[in-house]
């Protein structure tokens, strides 16, 4: 299988429990939550995963890259540092702006609870930077522990909270306190193994650390950003324009048709980020091969259960939902092609990153957010129903993976091809 096949393996084997205990509770949820509930918690998240992105500065994200173990470190502790101050800019925020925001997403049952925003972004982004330094460390057994222990937390909480008809907050506090499973696990693994390291830390390192990698805050911040605007803005649009109800069947729709991708896809993105950070630098050739090979398994894998929810999903829906779910499969059916595309190319869009294009994923994102925004307005001003609106926001975002795809491979295919000049160069 190879140490690549196995470290997916390793990953995916942690993330497919965790994912089969919140598939499995689903059924049990929807009884005990109704689809303007579910559209609540959709708001909510989007707006924790936007803020999420820029939470650290995406500095993150470079913690695997430096040979040094000390800047390594140096740069987990900057993240950690720009996280904590993130949630207080961010808890101010909600202060300041609370009515607006449920008003402009037409959730006012939100509101009581947006005070669970900041404490999200905090415990998600702790863990988010921890989760890259063990990345680092290539412990990937460690981070399949702590996906299991996050989605227990999560559905403990949900499930416990729903017997007693809490409305929306136990679906919001279920996600706030997984969020915070599993951080322990990595800081102190992390502690034990890596002390030397880690007491290395100081303020001149973290600076040199910042400035050596100072394109993620600058290039790969906003890009992320984008990026994660493109992603949730359907479901904060879907609650604008059509009510929480259509956010909340929109909702579980891609919760079921995201399990394929979280168990195998996301899995298989951080395998690949790390290998890839290895070859960008060494073997670029071999980088062109792993992200051909793995586009090619995606499609294998991701195929199969996509097809039978793109051609049964209101069926299979109402049957294992519910009867009031039936529109959301509805919804997965109409979207099953851009979910097939979003499988393949999602775990090989830090390419450009890795190759230090943030310039072009930044050009993407935005293109991309465009796009979505572009055909939720245009379905809003034509007075489109709800399923003409996921008609059109699904179009969108298959061209946009399209063509996110074809920038990957063709900055690929450059450096290549400027790796094999500068050999012909030297042995010349």
């Amino acid at each position: 299988m190879g140490q690549f096949g196995w470290n997916v393996a390793t990953l995916a084997g942690g993330t497919a429990v965790g994912q089969a205990i919140a598939v499995l509770a689903s059924p049990l949820l929807t009884r005990l939550y109704d689809p303007a509930d579910f559209g609540v918690l959709a708001v909510y998240t989007s707006l924790l995963t936007i803020a999420l992105t820029v939470a650290s500065l995406r500095y993150e994200m470079a913690i695997p890259l430096p040979e040094e173990e000390s800047t390594g470190a140096n740069l987990l502790a900057l993240s950690l540092v720009i996280v904590a101050v993130m949630s207080l800019v961010i808890g101010g925020g909600v202060w300041l702006l609370g009515d607006s925001i449920v008003a402009w997403t037409n959730t006012a049952a939100l509101r009581p609870y947006l005070w669970l925003l900041p404490l999200g972004v905090l415990a998600a982004g702790i863990y988010q930077a921890l989760n890259y330094w063990a990345l680092r460390k290539k412990d990937f057994g460690r981070i399949a522990q702590t996906k299991l222990n996050q989605a227990i937390g999560m559905v403990g909480i949900q499930l416990a909270t729903g017997l007693f008809k809490s409305g929306p907050l136990g679906l919001l506090l279920g996600d706030v306190f997984g969020r915070f499973g599993g951080s322990t696990t990595l800081a102190a693994l992390a502690w034990k193994r890596d002390r030397a390291a880690l007491k290395g830390v100081n303020p001149d390192g973290i600076r040199q650390a910042g400035q050596r990698y100072r394109k993620f805050p600058l290039l790969s911040s906003g890009s992320g950003l984008l990026n994660s605007a493109g992603v949730q803005l359907p479901s904060l649009l879907f609650a604008a324009f059509y009510g929480p109800q259509v956010a909340g069947w929109y909702a579980l729709g891609l919760r079921v048709m995201a399990a394929p991708m979280s168990l195998i896809g996301q899995s298989v993105a951080q395998v690949y980020y790390s290998e890839a950070s290895r070859l960008a630098q060494d073997n670029p050739a071999g980088l062109y091969r792993l992200f051909w090979t793995t586009a090619k398994r995606l499609l294998l894998v991701g195929g199969i259960p996509i097809v039978i929810l793109g051609v049964a999903g209101s069926w299979l829906f109402s049957l294992v939902f519910g009867a009031p779910w039936a529109r959301a499969g509805l919804y997965a059916q109409i979207l099953a092609l851009e979910y097939l595309a979003q499988f393949i190319v999602v775990p090989l869009a830090k390419t450009p990153t890795v190759l230090e294009r943030q310039d072009l994923q930044l050009a993407w994102d935005a293109g991309r957010l465009v796009l979505v925004a572009t055909s939720l307005a245009v379905a809003k001003v034509m007075a489109l129903a709800d399923w003409g609106a996921v008609a059109a926001y699904g179009s969108a975002m298959l061209v946009a993976y399209g063509v996110l795809f074809f920038l990957s491979s063709k900055v690929l295919q450059k450096r290549v091809r400027e790796s094999e000049l500068a050999a012909d160069l030297d042995g010349a």
